[in-house]
């Protein structure tokens, strides 16, 4: 929205603007027109005066007059127009101005230029004003060539374009020129001409305002922001309210929500009745309401309505306020002030006595239920003034029952009017574009989609024709998708949304509707469901977008599971978004009615579905749970719902259609009687004689119960023979008579009651002293489940379910009841004929189909099922003229499946006639051929047309379609697996083969596949005869080779002889066939066994024997066989073939007696043999454990010897660490003693701590104390210097001497350690592992023997001088060692050097 720029003051003076560009003109005068006419002498100048409020009651065409009569100049007509322009009349000034320009009284160049510029920006002012296509059209062109807008612009132009030929520099014109183009949206040249006024004429206002009108038009709006400031600051009051407006706008588009809501409100200060301002200022308004206050929220909205209503009242005209209202009103609920309803809990019938109401029409009671009309209820006539109208809703009304309730209705009427008046008011495509969307909007919700559909188009296409925002109308585009949709246009539909999503990634309606669209495709199928995703990811905790998701996947059997994943999510969700918004009010409906509340919440038809879901994924137990609760929901909200949940003993049900069985226990209940019935006990006793003497008449005793009550007739007994009646808590039976005799009512029971523990709590003794027990009886009747029109289809699903479950009984029962309460219910009628022909009862299929033929002649699947029923029967021509009928009708689906049962009817009757074989088998192929022609896809054409090729032995042809076909079907066609084991049996693939006929097998036992004969038993019986000839197939083959690979033929013939037995116990009718069969099989088996010797196959003697055994068995089962066909019995098998058989069979069973001694003499020298070899082995065995027990005793012998050396060793360490220690102490006391006397330095004296001491060592202990003393004398000697240079050398030798002596005694230490550490070498023979633990140990002892040793430790540590590590030579004392050492090589006593633990 663009700001009009004003017009006050269109001439440019420039001394209308002072330095800083203030205002400097007077206050709007009024117009005086001077009297140039009248005759009056008077000389004061007479004009007429006329105020600006009253220009408005002024036509122009008197004012017109007046100026012309009076002859006014130039400047007094353009004051008239500027009057009617400040009073916003700009046709009167268009007509004044318009007028002015065709005065030939005007002469100067100026007030010309003035007229023509004047009178075109009127031109301009006025095509504000006008309208543009007048009404709402179809027309695809929106822009017509009688527009009025485009006229007065064509006319504006003109009067420009007039001025400037006449002066191309008057500023008037140039301004006039940039809104021109401004209008047509022409930004540059309007900035042109716009800024050109500002450089000529400096900051005149409408330049400025120009200005920012372009710069808002190119959402430069921070540029139009200051350009209004400057426009407001330089002319405060002349810029005026349109100013003010502008700058609002500028300020919302920046954010500045506080700036444009006092700009807006600056303006209406201004100008109470500027509309733009208005609306503006309420639409801010209710865009800040406070959510958190509804008083407020009410007040503030109501507030801001009034603005908005007071702003179409002044400006009527005014497109953007009436869009504005019709969207207020879409939503706005106004309260009905006629009358109140009145409605019942449970109920969806709603009573008004003054109240009227439309079918279709959309209303709310109370605060919260919205709902909309059905249609009126017929009520009679009573003649009462005061009559009650009811009405039918859509939705049940579950709150508690009321009266006098508030109604609230939506004025849609208005919306239309008001979207009508802003699409007739406005021509800009944009603001069109909105009306038309409210417009559809009203009929979308009024289901009238046809006009929706238009009305949503025809708003899409202006959308896009005005090139504004493209998510503008975003909404308008997703109802036209939501009606393409009601219109099947679904490809139309998803393109529509798509459209969407491209302006909106995260359009949680358009993903998720789309993700629904695409899902129908399973081309497209993983796209849909990635939308779906994509959706809930935006939005996960709405249950809605979970549930499409889940509605999706279930269209794919693939994807039941995860389906039923989703509806148990969205089950959660739900009950989640319940418990977070139910009132306290619901809380307290809650605990009164606990049933319905979950039916409140969680819709019937989703617990329906999981049902569906569980049912196809074999969950048959939680099915009938999920079905039970759709049930419950169904009942809770259904109208009445009370009656239908009340189960009364009139509720007996419809004769022949009564639901008594326990697995339908959710369609009745036990009802009390309130008849107490007693029975005469006898206590059972431990002794089973008296237990088994119980005779009849004790057992019908027990089955008969007295009635205690007073029963006058038996006719008005609340039971009836037939009842399921229930007596105590757990005994069940049903009444088969009842009886009245003079001691009163006895009701016989079908069951015995058995006394128990638990019975004593009814028991009582009689006045005869007999014991009784006395019980309540109960008795089973229905409720109205059945009656309930939407139950049918979930009582129908669980009678399926029933089927499936093999729970047959029940499923008939509830067939039956619906076909009692709902005769026409075809698909119950067929179903009884399929259980039939389960069952074998052919005639009973035949009475259903009959009564279905009846109920729905035509029906394509009542005669698909009589067709199918036909073929069972192999009544080849009744079938095919059934299926010819089929084909007649060309139904879409129904004539496939008629051409593809033609083919089976052909294939089937290929060998009935030869001469008519090849054509039958073409006739099948053509028609397996026309299905595939027009459904490449049809997997069961593919199969037939496989089996067609294989008749042709064209094996790897038929192989290849067979394996196309699995993929095609996702192998869910069964009948492809055996054809496949056909084709791999014919080429010898057994293994192949046999995979295939297991899995048939097993889905035909699982009864999830079709059956394909008259009943799955044969079914089975057939696979079961494959199998077993595949098995015997393989091991002929594999006697082929008659050598040794022939050894696992024998057990392949068992098992061929394993699965033709459960055949036989099938009890089939083709028995005779199967043990013909399994005596083959005994036959080829006894042979094989027999030939294993020539074979170089061992056996054994049972086998021979079991050989022998089934020949016998066979010899008299086909002698047994062969008797029965001579008696004139139906066998299939030929009497040669039985004789054969028996000739072969007579001849190996005299074979296998000869084998059988032969193999028992070969046993028992085998087992001769057996006993020697293990005799000579025991007796190896008992040699080779004496040798390893010598063995054993010769090392634990060793071990001990060892231990006991390394015991006595370890005791000479502890003897040579006292000794150690001993010497240790005897030094140290030397020490002290030295300490204590004085003497010359000896030069082999080692200092300690920076004390002198001697050291030196006596050989004997005592000698040497002469010496001593001299060098004590020395030691005083300080006066003579020789001996100071003597000492001096002394000490440097014997640093050198220190030196040499410990790295002499570093390796001898290295030495030592390299060494056992008890001198045992590698020669003494002494063990490597024990070695190893002396080393250890020398470690040990290192560890914790630190005490320095002498020079002697680079000897060895026990001074051994012999090799010999065993010498028990005693040890040397540490002193004379060292004694020894120190003697010269010339057995001269070298000198001593003590050695410090510091040195050391």
């Amino acid at each position: 929205m663009v700001a009009e720029l004003p017009v006050d003051r269109m001439e440019v003076d420039e001394t209308t603007t002072g330095e800083n560009g203030d205002d400097n003109d007077e206050e709007d005068r009024s117009l005086r027109i001077p009297i140039t006419s009248s005759s009056s002498n008077s000389t004061e100048p007479l004009y007429v005066e006329i105020f600006p409020e009253e220009m408005s009651g002024i036509p122009a065409t008197k004012l017109l007059q007046v100026l012309k009569d009076e002859k006014a100049n130039f400047s007094i007509w353009a004051d008239a127009g500027l009057l009617y322009m400040q009073q916003k009349h700009a046709r009167q000034a268009l007509a004044v101005l318009e007028e002015a320009c065709d005065l030939t009284t005007i002469t100067e160049k100026s007030d010309i230029l003035h007229s023509l510029a004047a009178t075109g920006i009127a031109h301009l002012a006025a095509s504000n004003l006008a309208t543009g296509s007048g009404g709402i059209s179809s027309n695809k062109s929106s822009k017509r060539n009688d527009d009025p807008k485009s006229e007065l612009r064509q006319r504006a132009d003109e009067k420009f374009t007039k001025a400037s030929k006449i002066d191309t520099f008057f500023p008037m014109t140039w301004i006039g020129r940039g809104m021109l183009l401004l209008e047509k949206n022409q930004f540059d040249q309007a900035r042109f001409f716009f800024q050109t006024t500002e450089k000529q004429c400096g900051l005149v206002l409408p330049a400025l305002l120009g200005m920012a009108a372009v710069l808002f038009a190119e959402k430069d709006f921070k540029g139009a922001q200051a350009k209004y400031s400057v426009a407001i600051r330089q002319y405060p009051e002349k810029s005026g309210a349109p100013a003010r407006v502008g700058l609002g706008l500028s300020c919302y588009k920046l954010g500045q929500i506080d700036r444009a809501k006092a700009a807006f409100k600056r303006a209406l200060e201004i100008d109470p009745e500027n509309v733009e301002a208005m609306v503006s200022t309420a639409v801010l308004d209710m865009a800040s309401l406070d959510h958190t206050s509804p008083k407020e929220l009410a007040s503030q909205t109501e507030k801001a309505i009034k603005l908005m209503s007071m702003a179409n009242l002044l400006d009527s005209s005014n497109a953007m306020v009436q869009n504005h209202l019709a969207n207020h009103y879409f939503w706005k609920w106004t309260q009905e002030m006629n009358g109140t309803v009145s409605v019942t809990q449970g109920s969806n019938i709603i009573s008004t006595q003054y109240l009227s109401l439309e079918p279709g029409e959309r209303i709310r009671i109370g605060t919260q239920f919205e709902t909309t009309v059905v249609d009126e209820v017929e009520t009679e006539d009573d003649g009462n003034e005061n009559e009650v109208n009811k009405y039918k809703i859509h939705d049940i009304w579950t709150n508690e029952s009321g009266s006098l309730l508030k109604v609230w209705k939506k004025d849609y009427d208005r919306v239309i009017t008001l979207a009508k008046g802003a699409y007739s008011s406005t021509s800009v495509d944009a603001m069109r574009a909105e009306s038309l969307f409210f417009l559809a909007r009203v009929y979308h919700v009024r289901e009238d989609f046809d006009n929706a559909h238009k009305f949503y188009k025809q708003a899409c296409k202006l959308s896009a024709d005005s090139g504004g925002d493209d998510a503008a109308l975003t909404p308008a585009r997703f109802g036209l998708a939501q009606t393409l949709i009601v219109q099947k246009k679904y490809d139309d539909a998803a393109a529509q949304l798509k459209l969407i999503l491209q302006i909106s990634a995260q359009a949680t309606d358009a993903l998720a509707l789309l993700g629904l669209l695409l899902v129908r495709n399973p081309k497209t199928l993983q796209e849909g469901i990635v939308q779906l995703q994509k959706a809930i990811e935006l939005d996960p905790l709405n249950p809605n977008w979970v549930i499409l998701e889940a509605l999706a996947l279930q269209q794919h059997e693939a994807n039941y599971p995860k389906a039923l994943e989703r509806y148990k999510k969205a089950i959660q969700l739900l009950k989640a978004k319940h418990l977070t918004t139910k009132s306290k009010s619901k809380r307290r409906q809650q605990q009164q009615q606990p049933q319905l509340a979950d039916a409140a919440v969680i819709p019937y038809d989703i617990y329906a579905n999981c049902g569906v879901l569980c049912h196809k994924t074999n969950h048959y137990e939680e099915s009938l749970q999920m079905y039970g609760r759709a049930l419950e929901a169904l009942v809770a909200t259904t109208s009445n719902s009370q009656a239908y949940g009340t189960v009364t003993l009139d509720d007996k049900g419809i004769q022949g259609g009564r639901i008594r069985h326990n697995d339908n226990n959710m369609f009745f209940e036990y009802v009390n009687t309130n008849l107490p019935v007693a029975q005469n006990i006898v206590k059972p006793t431990n002794n089973e004689d008296e237990t088994d003497a119980v005779n009849e008449e004790e057992s019908s005793r027990r089955r008969r119960w007295k009635i205690q009550s007073q029963v006058d007739d038996i006719a008005n007994l609340a039971v009836e023979v037939g009842d399921h009646v229930r007596c105590g808590k757990d005994f069940e039976s049903e009444i088969t008579s009842i009886e009245a005799d003079g001691e009163g009512v006895t009701v016989e029971l079908k069951d015995e009651f058995v006394y128990s523990d638990e019975s004593k709590d009814y028991s009582d003794e009689t006045d005869t002293g007999a014991q009784q027990v006395e019980l309540e009886m109960w008795v089973k009747r229905e409720n109205k489940i059945l009656e309930i029109p939407k139950a049918l289809t979930i009582v129908f699903n669980i009678a399926r379910l029933h089927e499936a479950a093999g729970r047959t009984l029940a499923a008939i029962e509830l067939h039956k009841a619906i076909l009692k309460r709902n005769p026409a219910y075809v698909n119950s009628l067929l179903c009884l004929a399929c259980i039939a022909v389960d069952c074998g009862a052919l005639q009973e299929s035949s009475k259903w189909l009959k009564l279905a033929a009846q109920t729905a002649p035509g029906n394509p699947e009542v005669l698909t099922l009589v067709g199918n029923l036909h073929l069972s029967l192999a009544d080849w021509q009744p079938a095919q003229k059934v299926f010819d009928t089929l084909l007649v009708k060309k139904v879409a689906n129904v004539e496939a499946y008629a051409s593809l049962s033609l083919g089976n009817i052909y294939f089937a009757t290929l060998h009935l006639n030869d001469k008519r074989y090849a054509r039958h088998l073409q006739y099948a192929s053509d028609y397996y051929k026309r299905i595939l022609t027009k459904d490449p896809a049809n997997a069961y054409a593919g199969n037939g047309l496989g089996t067609v090729l294989a008749e042709k032995a064209e094996i790897f042809k038929a192989k290849e379609v067979f394996n196309r076909v699995r993929e095609v079907s996702g192998d869910t066609i069964a009948d492809t697996l055996v054809n496949l084991g056909h084709i791999y049996l014919a080429q010898k693939k057994h293994p192949e083969a046999l995979q295939m006929y297991k899995s048939y097998m097993k889905r035909a036992e699982d009864g999830t596949t079709p059956i394909t004969s008259k009943s799955r038993v044969d079914d089975v019986v057939d696979v079961l005869m494959y199998i077993a000839f595949a098995y015997f197939d393989w091991a002929r083959h594999t006697e082929l080779s008659n050598d040794a690979n022939a050894a696992p033929a024998d057990g392949r013939y068992l098992e061929a002889m394993n699965y033709l037995k459960l055949a036989i116990s099938k009890n089939s009718k083709r028995d005779i066939v199967l043990k013909y069969n399994l005596c083959m099989t005994k036959l080829q088996a006894a042979n094989c066994i027999l030939q294993k010797l020539t074979r170089n196959i061992p056996r054994t003697v049972e086998e021979v024997q079991g050989a022998l055994d089934g020949l016998n068995e066979s010899f008299e089962v086909v002698q047994a066989i062969l008797k029965e066909k001579s008696e004139g019995a139906k066998v299939q098998i030929s009497t040669s073939k039985l004789q054969d058989f028996l000739k072969h069979c007579k001849a190996n069973i005299s074979s296998a007696e000869s084998h059988l001694d032969d193999e028992k003499k070969r046993a028992e020298e085998a087992e001769t043999e057996r006993e020697i070899r293990r005799l000579a082995a025991e007796a190896a065995l008992k040699e080779e454990e004496i040798k390893k027990a010598l063995a054993n005793e010769k090392v634990v012998r060793e071990q001990e010897e060892r231990d006991r050396k390394a015991e006595a060793k370890m005791k000479k360490v502890e003897e040579l660490q006292v000794g150690w220690k001993q010497e240790q102490a005897r030094e140290a006391e030397k020490k002290a003693a030295a300490k204590k006397k004085s003497g010359p330095i000896d030069d082999f004296i080692v200092q300690d701590n920076g004390e002198d001491g001697n050291d030196e060592e006596e050989e004997d202990g005592g000698g040497g104390g002469d010496d001593e003393g001299k060098r004590g004398d020395k030691l005083f000697d300080a006066s003579d210097d020789e001996n100071d240079n003597e000492n001096d050398a002394q000490k440097s030798k014997a640093a050198a001497r220190k030196k040499a002596l410990e790295a002499r005694s570093k390796k001898a230490s290295k030495h030592v350690e390299e060494k056992d550490i008890f001198g045992d070498s590698d020669e003494d023979g002494g063990d490597d592992d024990n070695g190893a633990e002396n080393k250890d140990d020398d470690e040990e002892g290192k560890d914790k023997d630190s005490q320095p040793v002498s020079s002697a430790k680079n000897a060895d540590l026990f001074g051994e001088s012999s090799e010999n590590d065993e010498s028990d030579e005693e040890l040397v004392a540490p002193s004379k060692r060292a004694a020894d050492e120190e003697e010269g090589g010339d057995g001269q006593p070298a000198k001593k050097r003590r050695v410090l633990e510091e040195d050391e």
